[in-house]
């Protein structure tokens, strides 16, 4: 038979009083002894995250930071701040496809870096403008019309 409580710690233990006063200490050790039944004692080596209140920290050392690409959209365009200095501007290619942007020759990756865009874009209309240490590229937005039905087999 399958051991459901095993992956459900939680079912029928709390009601919504049982944490109105709980020390935060206390609920951190349970949450703590819980995942080390369901994941294993070296649970924490499993996950991409590290809790940043968590004693056993490693040191990391510090990179230089790279610079960040900024991306947000309207109704009707998709805008990407991308950083570059005035020398890189002879040697940076920018490309695109209807769904990711690609960055050639600049100092945010070896080789190309790809951004995937949160929509579609059109192929033609795009501008780019170099001011301030950025460039902003400036996509037209895309309807994506292609709209199909999907059988359910029974």
């Amino acid at each position: 038979m399958f051991d459901w409580n095993r992956y459900f710690p939680f079912q029928n233990q709390f009601s919504k009083e049982t944490f109105k006063n709980a020390d935060p200490k206390d609920v951190e050790t349970y949450v703590n002894r819980v995942m080390e039944s369901v994941f294993g004692a070296d649970y924490a080596g499993q996950f991409p995250f590290r809790d940043p209140m968590s004693k056993k920290a490693e040191p990391v050392e510090a990179e230089p930071p790279k610079p960040e690409i900024d991306m947000f959209e309207t109704s009707d365009h998709v805008f990407v701040k991308i950083p570059a200095e005035q020398d890189e501007l002879d040697r940076i290619r920018i490309k695109h496809t209807s769904h990711s942007l690609v960055v050639e020759n600049s100092s945010l990756a070896e080789g190309k870096k790809e951004i995937v865009l949160p929509s579609l874009v059109k192929r033609k209309g795009t501008k780019a403008v170099y001011k301030d240490g950025m460039i902003e590229v400036m996509f037209s937005k895309q309807e994506d019309y292609n709209l199909s039905e999907v059988e359910i087999l029974r």
